[in-house]
């Protein structure tokens, strides 16, 4: 079965993609690490997103837009759908149901190691496998192609590849393969950097969202 909010944060982490390393490919460790510089010199990030949903079990499938912003470094970000919304302003996260009608409030554990949006330049660097794999030409784009694993087995995520443009070093798309038989492909469309967000933009306003009920959790 699809977590909304799983996907949408595993977004947020794929948008950049230490300690020892566990079978690491050089050539891969220096290709995310270039992409993790180039986005990490960014002030602000905000693109559009087409999320692809399968299950293997279920036979379901899914279609997803949306956008995403993103202050790098501070916790702040917002990820919209038509049915759901995760914002931060890094102290808080509400995550907002439209579909279920009510926002969920909870506090940001800073001392969180698992994938999350405060540790998506360096997330990488720790705890993954990875190698390079042949590289690919999607409508005339030239990609370089990565595969991640989790040296962890208990993590949910059992296999991510990440397809990067080689002219400018941004994420092309992604693929996230779980232990539940989903399988996630998002794509990156839109980019851009360094535009000034309005105020407010990483806070929840109860009014933008007439009738919803407030779950408060913390």
């Amino acid at each position: 079965m699809f977590n909304t909010n799983r996907f949408l944060l595993t977004l947020i982490i794929l948008l950049i993609s230490g300690q020892a390393f566990s079978q690491t490919d050089p050539a891969a460790k220096s290709i995310l690490d270039k992409v993790s510089s180039t986005y990490s010199s960014y002030k602000t990030i905000v693109a559009d997103f087409t999320l692809r949903g399968e299950n293997d079990v279920e036979k379901s499938k899914f279609n997803e837009k949306g956008r995403v912003y993103l202050v790098p470094g501070t916790g702040n970000y917002k990820i919209e759908t038509s049915q759901h919304a995760l914002i931060s302003d890094g102290k808080t996260q509400w995550s907002v149901l439209t579909d279920l009608g009510e926002v969920q409030i909870t506090d940001v554990n800073p001392n969180d190691k698992s994938l999350n949006p405060t540790n998506i330049f360096y997330f990488y660097r720790s705890g993954y496998s990875m190698k390079k794999l042949k590289d690919a030409v999607v409508g005339g784009q030239s990609l370089y192609a990565i595969e991640l694993r989790p040296n962890d087995k208990s993590q949910n995520i059992s296999r991510i590849v990440m397809r990067i443009n080689k002219s400018d070093l941004m994420i092309f798309d992604a693929t996230v393969a779980d232990k539940n038989g989903n399988t996630y492909t998002y794509s990156l469309t839109n980019i851009e950097t360094n535009k000034t967000f309005s105020p407010g933009i990483f806070q929840f306003y109860k009014h933008n969202y007439p009738g919803i009920e407030v779950v408060d959790l913390r």
